[in-house]
């Protein structure tokens, strides 16, 4: 009898403890299920100003959309329409940079050699040199003109010939060829063996080749060119025949310069960032988390907040005074509960020499971070609370012009679904329809107020949760107590 007395006690006081701590999750619950209704779901909006109409339209999305986006990827991103409709859209990347070469040809002085007489070991130079400073002065040798002269009336062909290829300018690619022109004979071959030198005395070699000019029935072939391969940073090129009697005799040379640029195409987003506190390092996180130490805070280093995490291209520090110099370390990441790591170590600077002031150029990075520090070195002083300037390669957004004008843009839920189509998909031939895309621009963003006070809420609810767990468990252990004590307490329980 007493056991039946007991049980239903007991299994209410289960049933009832059981519904309170399930009735304490049900917010989460309604978080999971919140989740893909426009305008209720979404914290953020935006206007979407069309400024070019077009079939498919790309949107540049600015630095406050991946602040207002809560996933990683922007995969909250909507587009809707003004009746709230989706609308289909995907995430364009920038383009990579295209690579131009360009062919620039400039005049080359030439001198034939003189002929080598008996029992000299190295072919006379008709050039002389004089450097004085920094001023380098080439002048031909009147006997070496008059030697040359002389073996090219009496012996035949020069045994070879010098190239000078002048003073090298500054940024200016080297060298790659030399296109060479000839008086004749009408058809020949003749081989070569190619020598550089800076100063007319330390020779080094640079391979050969094959000159020739022949004639068929189908066309002429000809030869002119004399690569050099890997040594046209020098000044002098040394050509030598393997058999002066075949040789042509040159009437002039042309040198060959290639350059390369870099075009690009999809410009990256600039934009200045004043320094702040940094956030205290975190001693409490959640399991699997480890703690920062408290020794990672740097004395002197500077702290900047992007507000997102962004894809960073470059950053500048453009520093102030007369003279400074700031060797700097550069870490970053992505929450203020994580350790630092390091990114980049550089040397930040300003000189004034006159009227011109020297900066270093800005430090490329390849790095998606939200939080940069510069750590200063401790033989330099702290740094001084300067702006830094960054680049960062943002990602646009291109939608097709379907529903009901005007569109904007949502953005700020935890619980949404990727939204994003794969661009195959919604522009099949992207490199034709590119170019009849259409512009736009976002509007200033406004938020959700109800949805705003919800969270909130949410948030309130969940910070008292475990508190009022802990209480309803205590009181239910209390409880259990008590009726123990009076079972103990009444006759029948002897």
């Amino acid at each position: 009898m007493p056991r039946l007395e007991v049980l239903p006690k007991g299994s209410v006081l289960a049933a009832f403890m059981v519904s309170v701590i399930l009735l304490a999750q049900a917010p989460r619950a309604v978080d999971v299920m919140a989740g893909e209704e426009p305008g209720a779901a979404f914290r953020h909006q935006a206007p979407i100003v069309v400024e070019q109409p077009g079939a498919f339209v790309q949107l540049a999305l600015p630095v406050n959309a991946y602040a207002n986006s809560r996933q990683p990827g922007l995969a909250d991103l909507r587009v809707v329409d003004a009746r709230g409709e989706r609308v289909p859209f995907a995430l364009l990347p920038p383009r990579a940079a295209q690579s131009h070469a360009a062919e620039a040809a400039r005049p080359a002085d030439l001198y034939p050699l003189p002929a080598r007489r008996v029992g000299d070991k190295e072919l006379a130079s008709p050039l002389e040199v004089q450097v004085v400073g920094e001023r380098i002065t080439v002048r031909r040798l009147p006997a070496a003109a008059g030697r040359a002269a002389a073996a090219t009336s009496s012996a035949g062909p020069a045994p070879g010939w010098l190239f000078d290829l002048g003073v090298p300018v500054r940024d200016e690619p080297p060298a790659t060829a030399l296109r060479l022109t000839w008086s004749g004979p009408v058809e020949f071959s003749a081989g070569f063996e190619l020598d550089v030198s800076d100063d007319l005395r330390q020779w080094r070699r640079a391979g050969g080749g094959q000159l020739l000019a022949l004639s068929a029935a189908a066309g002429s072939l000809t030869q002119r060119l004399v690569i050099l391969p890997g040594a046209g940073a020098a000044r002098f090129v040394r050509l030598r025949w393997v058999d002066a009697a075949a040789a042509p005799a040159l009437s002039g040379a042309v040198q060959m310069r290639t350059s390369r640029r870099s075009q690009v195409l999809d410009q990256p987003t600039t934009f200045v960032v004043s320094p702040s506190a940094e956030p205290p390092p975190v001693t409490s996180l959640p399991a699997g988390r480890q703690p920062i130490a408290a020794a990672a805070v740097a004395e002197g280093a500077l702290h900047y907040d992007l507000g997102a995490v962004l894809p960073l291209v470059e950053i500048n520090l453009p520093l102030a005074g007369a003279h400074r110099v700031a060797p700097a370390r550069v870490q970053g990441r992505l929450r203020s509960d994580e350790p630092w790591r390091d990114l980049a170590q550089t040397v930040f600077y300003r000189l004034e020499r006159g009227d011109a002031v020297d900066r270093p150029p800005p430090l490329a990075l390849q790095a998606n971070v939200r939080f940069l520090r510069l750590v200063p070195d401790a033989r330099s002083g702290p740094l001084p609370a300067t702006p830094l300037s960054v680049q960062a390669q943002l990602l646009s957004l291109v939608f097709a012009t379907q529903g009901q004008p005007p569109y904007r843009l949502l953005a700020g839920s935890s619980d949404a679904k990727p939204g994003a189509l794969p661009l195959a998909t919604l522009v099949p031939a992207i490199d034709e329809e590119r170019a009849r895309f259409g512009r736009a621009t976002l509007g200033a963003w406004s938020e959700n107020e109800a949805l705003a006070r919800e969270e909130a809420q949410r948030a309130l609810w969940a910070s008292w949760r475990p508190a009022l767990l802990w209480a309803l468990l205590l009181a239910g252990v209390g409880a259990l107590g008590w009726m123990v004590w009076r079972l103990a307490r009444s006759p029948r329980a002897g």
